[in-house]
């Protein structure tokens, strides 16, 4: 797999796994939207950075605490679409954000900011 370019691919996660992650590894996939729970973004975020082509993440769920997500150099759009978490991940996810080289698109939609 690693060898097709499938960077207009889009693909979707409800429930992943540390299988199904590695089979994602290093590949070239465009778009991945994960609606899933917090466990499953933090095992998607240890392969997330080696995917070469990443432009679009979207994500849905319940997220608390920091933010974990390894961001691959190429993302220039993220979405977060019926998310709640907590000001602590929204802030560090802006951070990693910034720590990019370059614009990043970031849309919300109905996100709630859990109270502290």
């Amino acid at each position: 797999m690693l060898s097709f370019d499938m960077s207009n691919m889009t693909i979707f996660v409800k429930n992943g796994s540390v299988e199904l992650f590695e089979i994602l590894r290093d590949t070239n996939i465009g778009t991945l939207n994960l609606f899933t729970t917090a466990d499953c973004v933090s095992l998607a975020s240890k392969m997330m950075y080696t995917l070469k082509k990443l432009k679009k993440l979207i994500l849905w769920g319940t997220y608390s605490g920091r933010c974990t997500l390894q961001l691959p150099e190429t993302l220039q759009y993220v979405s977060l679409q019926k998310v709640e978490c907590s000001a602590e991940w929204m802030c560090t996810l802006l951070i990693a954000l910034s720590s990019l080289d370059h614009f990043v698109e970031c849309e919300l939609w109905d996100v709630v900011l859990q109270p502290c």
